[in-house]
């Protein structure tokens, strides 16, 4: 087993830095420019542009472009960097499918903080070879907001992400306290990669800073890890599955694994994004608590 699989396995997450070459990272930041800068024209979300209220000012301006990759194909190039698709092979094996793409932009001056949450309490599979790629866009540094990981958390519980009976995507306080002091800051510069598991706590600050801190994620697991009903797990149909395989082919023999799971209902009427369920819930850390 390699060093990368093993510490992965102990952690639940790498890094690998420095890895996007110069003229890829230059073209894929000329692209979000002008998705941004289409955004900036609209006033409420919609199936790609989440807009929100900003904390401080109250007025509204984009927190996350959602799919992207369905607005241009590009994004789905970074996928095939050499580096990038050999660590897939190396911890999701020879055949991987895509969930989905966001890129959450993390504006200055007060850019949303995500607070403390697991992607597996959103959308479990039948197996957990499931994990998110992270493109750093901008460096990473300890004043605007990086994404901060729990090491080891993915070998542990799948929390209640639930508040006022209905799923916030946030864990509450009382179990943030009994881990944040084992939080890990990734202090990253532009071009690295990191790779954390479904089942890993993970979160992030409000940008304190005046410029913006942009993060490219993408969701991917083994394609034999099939979607549970009930969840935010993506089927659509056996054509979509099929579209959706980056490397490999889709599995019809769903691999069934002993693994914790809390299916994310009731759901509130409201659901736009992470940004939206967790300012709606009351499981908050870095927010502004209503």
């Amino acid at each position: 087993m390699s060093r990368l699989k093993k510490l992965y396995e102990k952690d639940g997450y790498i890094v690998l830095k420095n890895i996007i070459p110069s003229e890829i990272l230059i073209h894929l930041t000329s692209i979000i420019d002008k998705l941004v800068a289409d955004g900036k024209k609209l006033k409420v979300t919609n199936d790609y542009f989440e807009i929100l209220n900003d904390l401080s000012s109250g007025k509204p301006r984009i927190e996350r472009i959602k799919s992207p990759h369905k607005l241009d194909n590009y994004f789905l190039n970074i996928l095939k960097i050499t580096e990038i698709k050999n660590t897939l092979k190396l911890l999701l094996g020879e055949n991987v499918r895509l969930q989905n793409v966001k890129l959450n932009l993390k504006l200055g001056n007060g850019g949303s903080p995500v607070e403390w949450h697991q992607d597996w309490a959103f959308y479990p599979h039948t197996n957990d070879d499931v994990l998110a790629v992270g493109i750093v866009i901008d460096d990473m540094t300890e004043e605007n907001g990086p994404v901060m990981f729990v090491p080891g958390s993915h070998k542990g519980p799948i929390h209640n992400h639930m508040s006022n009976g209905f799923f916030c995507g946030a864990v509450s306080e009382d179990i943030v306290n009994q881990f944040v002091d084992k939080a890990q800051s990734m202090i990253l510069p532009s071009g690295s990669v990191t790779f954390h598991h479904a089942r890993l706590l993970h979160a992030s600050k409000i940008n304190n800073t005046s410029k913006q801190r942009r993060f490219l994620l993408y969701e991917l697991m083994s394609s034999d890890a099939w979607p549970l009903a009930g969840s935010a797990s993506v089927f659509g149909s056996w054509v979509d599955m099929n579209d959706r395989i980056i490397f490999g082919k889709q599995s019809v023999h769903p691999r069934l694994s002993n693994v914790p799971v809390r299916i994310p209902q009731p759901l509130p009427k409201k659901m736009t994004s992470i940004y939206q369920l967790q300012r709606d819930g009351d499981n908050k850390v870095y927010s502004p608590k209503s």
